[in-house]
């Protein structure tokens, strides 16, 4: 079977670059699964719920958007939102390997070096997974959580968002756009993902709804290759192409 890993470090941060890529693949039988690495915490209430009320709040938020869009894992660490990097590789190592070898993805998602916009938690996270990808793949480590597991293809974020390129940009020879995925045809369930952030929607909402730079993400969703095989077509319309 199949399978598809997203790994994240807010509510949210799967919708905001991969939703309609998530939905597409789940659709299609694809196995995909979800981890969250905080709750959070630290975001905006948008006057919905108090500051102390908003972790759980968050949770649910994402799991209604994981619903919508046909996720079938999700994972919640407990760590706090913007303090993620200062969490236990360690710790954070072994959930990870655990997840991937339970999941065995062919694919995982996560964000680019740069964090996409430079977050700290975004920054952690994806030093976190390359990590733990590298340590699923060792027999040696972790033997107690799974056999090992090697992945086909780590994605990132590209360089370069696509709501923050010119809207007359050649896609096709834009450097750091190795997949290009249409996502068209699930553009209503990338918006209803979207609109179950209720707390983040104020924001979401200008980014997505009323930017119609935003809105091109309705259309296309686009990712980086970081390792694994380069496919003979760039950038390729499918992220198990061979």
């Amino acid at each position: 079977m199949r399978s598809l890993l997203i790994v994240g470090a807010h509510p949210d941060d799967e919708t905001f670059f991969a939703a309609g890529t998530i939905a597409k693949y789940a659709e299609a039988g694809v196995r995909v699964g979800v981890v969250c690495a905080t709750r959070g915490e630290r975001g905006a209430t948008a006057d919905l719920c108090s500051i102390e009320e908003l972790p759980g709040v968050r949770e649910q938020e994402l799991r209604n958007a994981a619903s919508i869009l046909g996720v079938k894992d999700l994972y919640f660490f407990a760590y706090e939102d913007q303090k993620l990097l200062a969490a236990s590789i360690q710790e954070v190592r072994v959930q990870l390997v655990q997840i991937i070898r339970e999941t065995r993805p062919q694919i995982v998602i996560t964000f680019d070096p740069n964090g996409a916009n430079q977050h700290p938690d975004h920054l952690a996270i994806s030093r976190f997974a390359s990590d733990a990808i590298a340590a699923a793949a060792d027999r040696r480590w972790y033997p107690e959580v799974g056999s090992a597991h090697t992945i086909e293809r780590l994605l990132w974020t590209p360089p370069k968002l696509l709501f923050r390129l010119a809207p007359d940009a050649d896609l096709n020879n834009e450097p750091g756009i190795d997949f290009l995925i249409d996502v068209s045809s699930w553009r209503e369930k990338k918006e209803a993902a979207l609109r179950a952030y209720r707390t983040q929607l104020p924001g979401l909402g200008k980014l997505f709804f009323e930017d119609p730079n935003g809105r091109r993400t309705f259309s296309q969703e686009a990712f980086r290759l970081a390792w694994g095989r380069r496919p003979e077509t760039l950038p390729a319309g499918d992220l198990f192409e061979t």
